[in-house]
């Protein structure tokens, strides 16, 4: 089985993005398209792999190595949640190619990071044997070595032209992720598509919104919260992932989330709601729960939802769990409402930091980021 890269090839690879929003990149293609451009491979697709085979991957076992250290489980959470958040999350086709495959980044691409899982098949069920993390920064093409493996590669634009979006998991230099399966003697046919599927793991399709890449990282937050019905796109065609994010909105992506329930009173108690409102339920719900507080009279529906409120509401929609450590963002003092919020938000994998040291609670968040908070704290 592949062991992980050394430091010394690290530095001489590199990789690109995921599933195409455009091409019909398929098997005998030596070239794949997507929003970055066009990565070029010394060998051809032999075919590719969809994200409900790749969620067919027993991990039960499955060992992670963060730059070769044992995972911190304490930290991170399991190895299996570890994957499921920082490899699968993102994953949509999967490209199979031969080893010593070699990947050219389309202009302006950069590496990023990377994350590799070796792979064991055993009577027609694949298993994680070992997981490997490492910085993989500033490369502009990758050969890919021995056998029977997965590859994720993060990317970064190597020219920004603007300040982009914060957010949880990408920073203003985000260009996505590409997949890999490195064959071994498994080349004529696909090992995974003769898996059987856990039946706990749906499988979601990414919808043809021409504003939601389809390397976007919010891409399966997005086909995850319309196929439940939380939201829709803003027309047939659009999704906005850009536009703020109201308090009526997320409160109503919240209750959607939980089942859309009847609140019990019927009584309104808000002065600036009436129940034609589309979100007159979600509201009297929220209040119900104590997920706003009960002697709120204004509802504030307009108002934009900031970063704090959005894991405050998600936090107290969950049962208002203790998390096991304290974060320790400066801008988050202990004693503000929200402060058990953040420290579940960021142990959950919720969402994390703007930075090291800062969680931006006053940030307003986009719709992308909602849908992609709810997807992280619900979907599993």
């Amino acid at each position: 089985m592949k062991k992980f890269l050394s430091l010394a090839l690290t530095l001489a690879l590199c990789f690109s993005l995921t599933v195409p929003a455009f091409a019909a990149n398929k098997a005998g293609d030596t070239t794949i398209t997507d929003a970055n451009g066009t990565y070029t491979l010394s060998k051809p697709i032999l075919y590719t792999i969809s994200r409900s085979e790749l969620e067919k991957i027993n991990m039960d076992s499955v060992s992670v190595f963060i730059q070769d250290e044992p995972i911190d489980e304490d930290y991170f959470g399991s190895a299996q949640s570890y994957l499921r958040e920082n490899f699968f999350d993102e994953a949509s086709t999967i490209y199979a190619v031969p080893e010593g495959t070699n990947i050219e980044l389309p202009d302006g691409i950069l590496t990023s990071d990377y994350i590799s899982i070796d792979l064991e098949f055993k009577n027609g069920t694949c298993y994680a044997t070992e997981a490997n993390t490492a910085l993989f920064s500033g490369l502009t093409s990758v050969k890919l070595s021995d056998t029977e493996y997965l590859a994720k590669i993060d990317l970064e634009l190597a020219n920004p032209t603007d300040n982009g979006s914060w957010g949880s998991s990408p920073n203003e230099i985000d260009a996505g992720a590409i997949y890999f399966y490195v064959t071994g003697n498994t080349a004529a046919s696909n090992p995974f598509a003769g898996n059987t599927p856990n039946a706990s793991e749906a499988t979601t399709t990414t919808p043809t919104f021409t504003d939601v890449a389809a390397n976007a990282y919010y891409a399966n937050s997005v086909a995850w919260a319309v196929d439940k019905g939380i939201t829709a796109g803003t027309s047939k065609t659009t999704f906005s992932p850009n536009s703020t994010c109201t308090t009526a909105q997320i409160l109503t992506f919240l209750w959607r989330s939980q089942g859309s329930p009847e609140p019990t009173s019927k009584t309104n108690t808000f002065t600036d709601i009436q129940e034609s409102d589309y979100f007159y339920k979600a509201a009297l719900w929220a209040k119900e729960k104590n997920i706003i507080s009960k002697d709120s009279t204004v509802f504030g529906g307009n108002t934009p939802c900031t970063r704090s409120s959005a894991v405050l509401y998600i936090w107290r929609a969950t049962g208002f769990p203790a998390a096991t450590k304290a974060s320790s963002f400066t801008d988050v003092a202990a004693t503000t409402i929200y402060a058990p919020a953040v420290d579940w938000a960021v142990e959950q994998g919720v969402t994390s930091g703007t930075s090291k040291t800062t969680f931006s609670p006053d940030t307003t968040c986009t719709r992308a980021q909602i849908v992609t908070f709810l997807y992280r704290a619900f979907s599993k």
